[in-house]
Formats: C-alpha cells, structure tokens, sequence
C-alpha cells in the first residue's frame, strides 16, 4: 500500500529560550545524535508521531524569524518547516529512524567543521508528499 500524507500541520506554540552553557556541559552525552537528510523528507511527520519520548518536532520557521545570526535565517529562508530533536530527551532508541518511510533519518557524530551544531535539516515545501 502506498503511503499517503494527509496534512501537515506545524507547531507554532512555542518559546525560544537560550539554554545555559553549564547545563549543557553536565552528564554524558552520546556522541551520535539524530540527523535528518533533508533531501528525502517528505514532511510525513511519522518520525514525531512514532517518538516515545516526544523529542522530536516539526516547528515552523518562524522560530528563527528574528534570529541574531545572518547565517541562521538564510538557512531557512527557503523551508516549510525546522526539524528539532531535543537531545537531553532522546534515548537514541532509534524508533523513528525505523519508521522513517523515506530513510531519512540516522545517526551520526556531529561534524567537526560544524563547530558542534546541527544544521537545521530545513526541507523546501516543493519536496512535501503529494496530499
């Protein structure tokens, strides 16, 4: 059976907050984390609604309208949607990457010449599942 999108509906209520340096540096960190290729998302959302730990969100890109950072908002000034994985919740149990239609998502250490971030995985809405 052919898989077929019925809606996307992207979260909107939410409040950017900046988390404090010395909380992140606590406690063990996997190196993986989960990426996401942007290339063959198709914005089903099943990675969000599969997650047990509810660590995953398809936000709007309006969470960086007013970003201080040039380099931010042009990376998403082409995106339907942000991909955000709360990594201090994400148990790396890989439900998602296993429900992934499109074998999108993976994990993989964060790239050194990305200076310990993740690109914000942005997905053009032209690359969205027919409805």
């Amino acid at each position: 059976m052919p898989f077929t999108k019925t809606e996307v509906d992207i979260h909107d209520d939410y409040v950017v907050e900046t988390v404090d340096a010395a909380w992140l540096a606590q406690g063990v960190k996997s190196p993986k984390h989960l990426m996401l290729d942007p290339d063959n998302c198709i914005l089903c959302r099943a990675c969000e609604d599969v997650c047990p730990w509810n660590c995953i969100w398809m936000m709007s890109t309006e969470i960086v309208r007013d970003a201080d950072e040039d380099p931010v908002e042009a990376e998403v000034g082409v995106a339907n949607a942000v991909f955000v994985v709360d990594d201090n919740a994400c148990t790396r149990c890989s439900v998602c990457v296993d429900r992934c239609p499109t074998d999108t998502l993976y994990y993989a250490r964060l790239p050194e010449s990305a200076g310990g971030r993740r690109t914000m995985a942005e997905v053009p809405a032209s690359q969205a599942a027919p409805e």
